[in-house]
């Protein structure tokens, strides 16, 4: 009983890391998809900060543990910043858009929504890099967010370049809207995909601490 107890809180926090990261993303993508604004106010604010909560848990882990960045300096200031960047964007969105509220498409919310897509790739490339090098996440989880965020550049590019034409009686031509779905599958399926592998590997690491931990008789404690 007591050996079980210490092993427990031996590798507690590595594995609360993930576990917390990985609920975060899930419950981000359940928000999302439900919020809507008349749900209650700003309620299209709390997936992105649920979101960028998880990428703070992922970059400094719990107690100085678990971190996905192995807490080196580019990689958790890159997943810091885009936590802080994500948070930050959801919000100007919605003030832009308050403050435009009559105009279909303000030149300041689209200049902004460019700039708002080439940072959070910016910063995204270089944390998903710093993770699959770094090899605090174990092979082959490491590469899993570079393909997500390659995924989801590659939609949003073709969104941009080939998502334009013009919109039929019946709303958007068929290409956007097939565009627009790919992306957002993109987004919210590898939201979930990062969201459950955190959750294994959450399990997994609390196995490993488990077996790694030796045993300690009550006559010792």
């Amino acid at each position: 009983m007591a050996s079980s107890q210490l092993r427990d809180r031996a590798m507690f926090p590595a594995s609360l890391a993930l576990l917390i990261g990985g609920g975060l993303l899930l419950t981000s993508v359940v928000i999302t998809v439900i919020a809507q604004p008349t749900l209650f106010p700003y309620a299209e604010i709390v997936g992105p900060a649920l979101f960028s909560a998880a990428l703070l848990v992922f970059a400094f882990g719990v107690r100085g543990v678990g971190s996905v960045t192995a807490r080196r300096p580019v990689g958790t200031i890159a997943l810091a910043v885009l936590a802080a960047w994500l948070l930050l964007g959801s919000v100007l969105y919605r003030l832009i858009g308050d403050v435009f509220s009559n105009d279909p498409a303000p030149t300041a919310l689209m200049a902004f929504a460019y700039a708002d897509s080439f940072v959070q790739f910016a910063l995204a490339v270089v944390a998903v890099m710093q993770i699959a090098r770094l090899g605090a996440v174990p092979a082959p989880w490491n590469w899993v967010p570079i393909g997500i965020v390659a995924a989801v550049t590659v939609t949003w590019l073709l969104l941009q370049v080939l998502g334009g034409g013009s919109a039929t009686i019946y709303g958007p031509n068929l290409l956007t809207w097939l565009l627009t779905g790919l992306d957002g599958l993109a987004r919210i399926g590898g939201t979930v995909l990062l969201g459950v592998i955190a959750i294994v590997l959450a399990d997994r690491v609390n196995r490993r601490a488990t077996a790694d931990v030796p045993s300690v008789s009550e006559t010792q404690i």
